[in-house]
């Protein structure tokens, strides 16, 4: 048994999604935005990134979803905020997100931190559409004024998940 992941990006409404390969935040709603083509000037927020896990294949559990920040640091005047928490869609804002409060955690927390159907101790056990998914995973940028002009670097977030 084998489970596949993908993300699944939510754009503009809860049915026009896409599947990603990268998750560049900035300033427009796209998927596999070019950063240097949507900058986020300083003293803003990107658009908040809303996305979910989704798993396809055949497993018979997913549970103990981690999310975290796993290589990269972060620029002068650079946050992300996030949660994994979130059930319900609503569209992406570019001010501050009501969602997206909490810095991204710098190390694998151990413990669930992305919740399934609104519990952290959720699993998936059916690869079928519709119920193969996390609750959603929103990130936001904030680039303050302290920030230098110019590109961020790359950063690595690992998703980590417990297959049976």
């Amino acid at each position: 048994m084998v489970a596949v992941f993908n993300w699944r990006e939510y754009l503009t409404n809860a049915t026009a999604t896409a599947t990603p390969t990268n998750l560049n935040l900035g300033s427009t709603i796209a998927a596999n935005l070019a950063p240097s083509t949507y900058p986020i000037t300083a003293g803003t927020y990107s658009y908040e990134k809303w996305v979910k896990a989704v798993y396809t294949g055949s497993f018979t559990r997913i549970d103990n979803i981690q999310y975290w920040k796993s290589a990269g640091t972060y620029v002068t005047g650079e946050i992300i905020n996030w949660t994994g928490q979130q059930t319900a869609y609503a569209v992406p804002t570019s001010s501050a997100s009501g969602y997206a409060t909490a810095a991204v955690p710098t190390s694998d927390p151990g413990t669930a931190n992305v919740s399934i159907n609104a519990t952290l101790s959720g699993s998936i056990t059916s690869s079928t559409e519709g119920s193969n998914c996390s609750d959603f995973v929103i990130l936001q940028a904030t680039i303050t004024t302290a920030a230098s002009a110019g590109a961020t670097n790359t950063k690595t977030f690992t998703l980590q998940y417990d297959e049976v």
